[in-house]
């Protein structure tokens, strides 16, 4: 049975774990790279979580299939904004199709809803059709915005959106 909690302070080696998982998995899917994340020392990744943590702007949820950890997600906005940014999204190869995916969405969402956000945006790589399709299905919508990924790496993305309930 997939579960999902979000992020605790005592996370950053699993942060770390599921990031470079997910970047050597899919790395059309980020902008950032598997590369330059393996560079990160353990007190970034520690800061990294300490901000999720302690914000009331930023929410990260981990995925589970039992004691393993199958999928990451995170939901930030900027001080006083309205809306939110899904910055990451990923579910390991194995647990596809598990309902990881809309577990995950489903937290963040609940979330936004919880701290009086008006609309979740996200950008999804142009290239990963099974992706944008999830967004689709879950009822997100395009905004009709191509934007750079990274660029060094001529990824685009679409913009989407969903107005939260």
């Amino acid at each position: 049975m997939i579960t999902c909690r979000r992020a605790e302070q005592d996370d950053a080696a699993l942060f770390r774990e599921v990031r470079l998982r997910a970047l050597k998995d899919s790395p059309e899917a980020f902008g950032s790279t598997y590369e330059n994340a393996l560079e990160r020392d353990i007190d970034s990744w520690r800061e990294q979580i300490q901000s999720t943590v302690s914000s009331v702007n930023r929410n990260t949820q981990f995925a589970f299939d039992g004691e393993l950890c199958v999928g990451i997600a995170a939901l930030y906005r900027e001080e006083g904004a309205d809306t939110g940014d899904i910055i990451m999204m990923w579910v390991s190869p194995e647990a596809r199709g598990s309902g990881a995916a809309p577990l995950l969405i489903s937290n963040l969402m609940d979330w936004a809803s919880a701290v009086g956000m008006s609309e979740v945006l996200l950008n999804v790589t142009d290239s990963n059709e099974r992706a944008i399709q999830f967004y689709l299905n879950y009822g997100f919508v395009s905004t009709g915005d191509i934007v750079d990924c990274d660029a060094s790496r001529c990824l685009k993305a679409i913009r989407m959106s969903k107005k939260v309930v």
